[in-house]
């Protein structure tokens, strides 16, 4: 008993010794975690960012109607209210990530209490328990490492966000800020993105799906991996029929449901040339960081369809220039038949996947193309040529067998553009070259592949026949670029007419022949010629339409900005624009005689040509504008003086450095079509200057406005009027004589600069005379080719010397339009590539339309225009005798009014003669 009591003390005490230690180690704990605790508190970010929840959401820039043309972003992120998630939505995020959200503060112990079994287990941080709440705390607040100092900051913010939000408010803020794979951040944007939904549209499966990619998007994405993807989608659907969201029938129907997944695909901007100088400015303004996660939507003076219209125009006029100078060959020769075939085969497996918008997403957790091709598809073709023409082959009346018209291959072809086809088979006799775009087979009739002489790019004057032996150029095997018409023909109305008659008894073959039917295509070339276009509002400064090259995803330099080439009698307008300012009127008398002019120094001279090499006499003022003689044009320049032509331009706000010689004259300088466009603006404007404006608003996201800052290039320049001494003409000095007998000069001030502003930097009266002389250049000059879309456009082509430059800037009293095409090199574009034949048409294309839309009002005159009849050929007035032409003057400077002068412009000729090439290789 003894021994018994002395134990039961002895275990009393080590009892209550051991129960004293642990209360000791448990006060000691609970001072350590409540010191740990406060400690990390002190580390805690502030909770207002929450109340002011302001994510990463795109920049977008829109057309002036409304077309997206480009959208940045950090993250691809829309942000949804929570009375736009459905309650599917909400349900499924919350089966998958924290079923008990709606009655926990913020902590699920027990699910803590269950991940630190797991990763006692494991030796490692295997798995977490974070509530929704917590994954807020996270995102928002702290990092993503996986730390246990990290896991109590989640559970201290955890709780006070519990106490500040309501459960609504924070579903809001997980549901707009979770990743959720493919770039998309919060719900909306995965919909859209996956699916191409909205969040109402979506299904129970679909809904499962992007809840399951939660845990981790990259490792059960159904791109990447499909069976994962499906195995987690399970799981959520699982999660939602046990906690009794969904039925029995509703969760066996979710799983048997193939879901359509959009194929992700870069977006191409739109407009590119435009959108891309835009952006430059705008991130330049903002910041990238800014801009990128700010949610600005800016809005631009872009018409979305004009544009298109431009960069289709621009397009099909460099492709049809380059086609001018020959063809370039053949892209390459398959000369094995199973490798043609193998060719073939690709291109069709190439058709049905790019023209595959969406994976189908299978139910049994595997995923295709939505359209795919079939194994034996292509020798269906085979086959079938064989039964249509084993009777009607022998020799040479060969014949290629048409189409099947039940394939669905038709579907994926890319119509009026550039694709590669190879040629089948072709025929000198029928005049048709045969060919195959991934088995949908093509003619190539003669006036489509005509064209293609050989290619030589050269200045000197040259001349080539049609092409009438297509056996010439191509071959069976060769690899060629054509464009399909949307249009299935039979080839017997292509055939070329000896063929016909030739075989005209030959019943079989000829049925055989009207049996098929074929795609139209034409023999087609990569330009390597370039083109840019540009038009604006004369009267706004609004850039309508801008078109820096042929193809944005191949060269981003953009040619209406950033490259400057020669104008050459582009220029032209500015010259007689300042002779109007220098009391030369549209009656005035010009010579076009083979003289010599003042050049490089003072015993060198210059013996300059027309562009046609001859010379016309004594001309008008106006008709050496419309014709565009260069000789007129040089003496002007050189009875005005180029000084006075340098400070013109200084004036109306253009930066451009002008020679100080009379290479002006002939455009010899580098201007680029923003500011040549600009320069003509003047003139439809009534004399204003114009700054260019391409943005109407941007609004940050919280519908705030914003200014951006104006360019070097579209800000007013200082202007420069000059004094009277500096613009009196020779006709306005009268000699008067003083009492003691000495002559003395009287100065009279020039009446066409005393009212210029900084913004009205022209007459106005001359502006309108301007206009007219250059709708005469539209009527009867160089421009003629596009006097039938209107009577009220004028315009002025231009040519650099050897062809290297060709231009057409013209406008209608709402629109200025300028157009350039070229090679970037510099190298010729080929004799007779012109202003007229290279610019002109892609100008009038696109004019048409933008008269269609805008309208063509005439120029009105404003007071001190008078007009008068006078003969074309004299610039006297007009008698019964004589033509007659209607012609404008500021007042009192018509034929017989007071401040009429008769003169004939010419200049003494000078020692040494040069020719023109010579004068500009002595500059």
């Amino acid at each position: 008993n003894i021994i018994n009591n002395l134990n039961k003390e002895m275990i009393l005490k080590f009892f209550l010794k051991t129960v004293y230690i642990l209360s000791a180690l448990s006060v000691l704990m609970l001072i350590f975690i409540s010191g740990l605790v406060v400690f990390i508190s002190y580390d805690l970010p502030q909770l207002n960012s929450l109340s002011d929840y302001s994510p990463s959401i795109p920049s977008r820039v829109y057309s002036r109607d409304g077309h997206l043309l480009m959208e940045l972003s950090k993250e691809k992120r829309d942000i949804a209210t929570i009375e736009e998630i459905p309650k599917k939505i909400i349900t499924a995020f919350l089966a998958a990530e924290d079923d008990n959200f709606y009655n926990h503060s913020g902590i699920d112990y027990f699910g803590i209490l269950r991940a630190m079994l797991k990763n006692i287990k494991e030796g490692r941080i295997k798995q977490g328990a974070s509530t929704i709440t917590q994954q807020v705390a996270k995102s928002l607040l702290l990092t993503n490492e996986r730390t246990f100092t990290r896991k109590i900051k989640d559970m201290i913010l955890a709780k006070k966000i519990e106490e500040k939000l309501s459960k609504d408010e924070i579903l809001y803020l997980y549901l707009n800020q979770v990743y959720l794979g493919g770039g998309y951040y919060g719900v909306k944007s995965a919909f859209r993105g996956y699916f191409d939904k909205e969040l109402s549209e979506a299904t129970i499966a679909e809904t499962a799906l992007v809840a399951g990619l939660l845990v981790a998007p990259g490792r059960y994405s159904p791109y990447v991996n499909p069976k994962r993807a499906k195995s987690r989608q399970k799981y959520v659907l699982g999660r939602l029929r046990d906690t009794d969201q969904i039925s029995i029938d509703e969760y066996e129907s979710a799983i048997k449901e193939d879901i359509k997944i959009q194929i992700r695909e870069p977006v191409p901007l739109k407009a590119g040339y435009f959108t891309d100088w835009i952006r430059q400015r705008l991130v330049e303004h903002f910041g990238k960081e800014d801009f990128l996660t700010s949610g600005y939507e800016v809005v631009t003076t872009l018409d979305w369809e004009l544009q298109e219209k431009a960069e289709k125009e621009v397009l099909k006029g460099v492709r049809e220039l380059d086609k001018r100078q020959g063809f370039k060959g053949p892209l390459k020769t398959i000369e094995d038949e199973i490798k043609i075939t193998e060719f073939l085969v690709e291109q069709r497996k190439k058709l049905y996947s790019e023209g595959s918008r969406f994976l189908i997403f299978k139910a049994d957790g595997t995923s295709e193309s939505e359209f795919a091709y079939e194994e034996g598809e292509y020798e269906k073709i085979i086959e079938f040529e064989k039964e249509q023409f084993h009777e009607v082959r022998s020799g040479k009346t060969f014949l290629e067998a048409g189409n099947i018209e039940t394939s669905r291959v038709y579907d994926f072809i890319e119509f009026d553009k550039q694709v590669e086809a190879i040629v089948t088979n072709v025929s000198n006799t029928q005049r048709l070259i045969y060919a195959s775009h991934g088995g949908v087979k093509l003619i190539i009739p003669h006036d489509n592949f005509k064209w293609a002489h050989e290619r030589e790019l050269t200045e000197d004057r040259n001349y080539w026949s049609f092409v009438n032996s297509p056996e010439s150029i191509v071959k069976r095997g060769d690899v060629v670029l054509v464009s399909i018409e949307n249009k299935a023909v039979g080839a017997w109305s292509y055939i070329y007419k000896d063929f016909k008659e030739y075989y005209s008894k030959n019943e079989n073959l000829i049925k055989a022949i009207k049996n098929q039917k074929y795609y139209l295509a034409s023999l087609e070339q990569e330009a390597e010629a370039q083109g840019a276009l540009l038009s604006i509002s004369p009267i706004t400064g609004e850039i309508i339409s801008m078109v820096g090259g042929s193809d944005f995803s191949k060269s981003q330099f953009n040619r209406v900005v950033q490259s400057n080439r020669q104008p050459g009698s582009a220029f032209k307008p500015i010259l007689y624009a300042v002779g109007l300012e220098n009391f030369y009127t549209p009656a005035t008398k010009l010579l076009d005689s083979p003289q010599a002019l003042g050049g490089v120094n003072d015993t060198l001279s210059w013996k300059p040509r027309n562009y046609d090499g001859q010379f016309k006499g004594s001309m008008t003022f106006r008709r050496a504008l419309e014709t565009s003689r260069n000789i007129p044009t040089i003496k002007l320049t050189q009875d005005l003086g180029v000084e006075k032509i340098i400070n013109f331009v200084e004036r109306i706000g253009i930066n451009a450095e002008l020679p100080s010689d009379l290479s002006v004259s002939l455009g010899s300088f580098g201007v680029n079509l923003l500011d040549l466009v600009r320069m003509y603006a003047i003139f439809p404007n009534g004399g204003k200057k114009l700054s260019l404006k391409s943005i109407i608003s941007i609004k940050d996201r919280y519908g705030e406005v914003h200014q951006l800052n104006a360019k070097p290039k579209i800000e007013e320049a200082n202007i420069i009027v000059e004094t009277k001494s500096d613009l009196v003409s020779k006709d306005e000095i009268k000699e008067k004589k003083s009492e003691e007998g000495e002559d003395k000069k009287v100065e009279k001030e020039n009446p066409y600069l005393v009212n210029l502003t900084s913004e009205q930097v022209y007459d106005e009266r001359l502006a309108f005379i301007m206009t007219n002389l250059l709708k005469g250049v539209i009527q009867r000059g160089t421009g003629r080719n596009t006097s039938d879309i209107s009577s009220f456009i004028g315009g002025k082509t231009g040519t650099t010397n050897n062809y290297v430059d060709a231009w057409f800037i013209g406008f209608s009293s709402k629109l200025v339009t300028g157009v350039w095409t070229g090679f970037d090199d510099n190298k010729t574009l080929g004799w007779p590539e012109s202003g007229a034949k290279a610019a002109l048409p892609i100008w009038k294309e696109y004019m048409q339309s933008g008269i269609r839309k805008y309208g063509d009002p005439d120029f009105v005159a404003p007071s001190g225009i008078v007009n008068v009849a006078i003969d074309p050929k004299t610039g006297k007035l007009s008698s019964e005798e004589t033509t007659r032409f209607i012609e404008s003057f500021v007042e009192g400077t018509e034929p017989g009014g007071e401040d009429f002068a008769e003169e004939e412009v010419d200049v003494d000729s000078s020692i040494s003669i040069l020719e023109s090439d010579d004068y500009y290789s002595s500059q």
